[in-house]
């Protein structure tokens, strides 16, 4: 053999050495990717079913419900098989105003708390998980669990709960601002999840106020506090994994979108962030769904802000989504209370507009909200349909640096002192059944510890 091919023999050596090296290279790097990818999958779903499991061993916040009557037998859920209890709450409109007070700090967050202790209430339960991360140049702890304390047992007793993230919870990375470009503390997360929500439609005009880097963080956030979430996304991939909640052998899909993102242009490459009101994709989306679970549930943003009913593009949309074989539509962003309504030859339950669940607005109108409730139960042949819907008003009590800022029911105006409570119970009972007086209006929704009132106000 001469010099020549020894030559090329010696370099065909090394660079099958070279290629068999970075071969070697790439398959670890694959297999430590995928290995990361089954560990953070696992963690995540071992805190979905610790928080399930705490849900399921969670205690009434308050004991007794004083001047609603009690159960013989305390049950953490409805938990009835062949019955999906499903509740729902407005919108999570985290204001900053909202926020300074409940930094743990605040004497009237302090006092509070006291007040709450020593009515019976386990404030320890309310805050548990609220270990929050600060910047290195600035340490605050913020605790909401005192303005959801009265309205926790009507939350807590389903089989499911979801409310409406309105805000990014981007805090500490981003610090925390109100109107226009909200971000909120992620201590909130905990509150609602100890207060019975599963899952946070975190889908809004609001989402992108912090760009993609907030909406990005702050599904961090949702993800380490154990919740499900619906319409924002933080790949492509976590967008095409359907949204699905089993109990009591039934199966709910969830999907979520919003009218726009307040002007502010989606990042190309992430549209994934937000899940924008598009009629035909919509109906796609419904489409598969709806093979994978026994009934779909939508929450929109949509309407026009401030307006008691809604507006002809309303219920286009939600006419389109009936048709598409959505069960039940949960309405948000006008910030004020719009009415039921049903669809598709009563198969579709809606309500056009929950309102807000907690927010820092002042206006009377903007501080009324509800809780609905709907019953997913299984037919003799099988199918599953919308039964029994309720709906619960709450009152949003509070005002800026004088007064906490609590979530109460609507019905008990003369025990929270709700201005004009009385005349505003009527005038919300008539708008509410505007459309269709088919469902409960009641005062108190069930609790562990209480059974129903239609017409007790405490």
């Amino acid at each position: 053999m001469n010099k020549l091919s020894r030559r090329k023999l010696k370099i065909n050596i090394v660079v099958g050495l070279l290629v068999a090296l970075v071969i070697s290279c790439l398959v670890t790097t694959i297999m430590i990717i995928r290995h990361t990818k089954q560990v953070e999958a696992e963690n995540v779903a071992q805190k979905a079913e610790a928080a399930k499991k705490k849900k399921a061993e969670m205690k009434p916040l308050t004991e007794p419900l004083l001047g609603l009557q009690e159960k013989e037998k305390t049950n953490a859920k409805p938990d009835k098989e062949g019955e999906f209890v499903l509740r729902s709450v407005g919108d999570l409109l985290i204001h900053e105003t909202v926020s300074y007070m409940a930094d743990i700090s605040n004497p009237l967050y302090q006092s509070a708390m006291e007040i709450l202790s020593a009515d019976g209430v386990d404030v320890a339960a309310l805050a548990d998980g609220n270990e929050t991360t600060a910047s290195t140049t600035e340490q605050v702890d913020y605790d909401f669990s005192p303005m959801f304390a009265q309205i926790a047992p009507f939350t807590q007793y389903a089989d499911a709960t979801i409310a409406n993230l309105e805000v990014i919870t981007a805090y500490p990375e981003l610090p925390i601002s109100g109107y226009p470009q909200f971000n909120s503390p992620s201590s909130l997360l905990n509150n609602v999840k100890n207060i019975g929500v599963d899952i946070v439609s975190n889908g809004t005009n609001h989402t992108l106020d912090w760009f993609s880097e907030g909406a990005l963080t702050s599904i961090e956030h949702i993800r380490e506090a154990g919740l499900m979430y619906v319409g924002s996304y933080r790949s492509e991939k976590d967008q095409q994994t359907p949204r699905i909640i089993d109990e009591n052998g039934i199966k709910l899909g969830f999907l979520t979108y919003s009218y726009g993102t307040n002007g502010i242009p989606v990042d190309p490459g992430k549209e994934y962030t937000i899940s924008l009101v598009d009629v035909e994709k919509m109906v796609d989306d419904v489409t598969k769904l709806k093979d994978q679970v026994d009934a779909v549930v939508v929450t929109l943003q949509l309407g026009q802000e401030y307006e008691t009913l809604p507006d002809d593009n309303q219920r286009y949309v939600f006419e389109m989504l009936s048709e598409a074989g959505v069960k039940l539509i949960l309405g948000g962003h006008p910030h004020v209370l719009q009415p039921m309504d049903w669809y598709n030859g009563k198969e579709t339950f809606a309500i056009y507009s929950q309102a807000s669940f907690l927010t820092g607005q002042v206006n009377i109108d903007n501080k009324q909200g509800g809780i609905t409730e709907v019953t997913f139960k299984r037919q003799d042949d099988g199918e599953v349909v919308v039964t029994n819907p309720k709906f619960m008003p709450i009152f949003i009590l509070g005002t800026e640096n004088e007064k906490m800022y609590e979530v109460v029911p609507y019905a008990d105006y003369a025990k929270y002192e709700i201005p004009q409570g009385q005349e505003w119970w009527g005038t919300i009972e008539e708008r509410m059944k505007t459309y269709t007086d088919e469902f409960d209006y009641v005062t108190h929704l069930e609790t562990a510890r209480t059974k129903e009132a239609q017409d007790k106000h405490r």
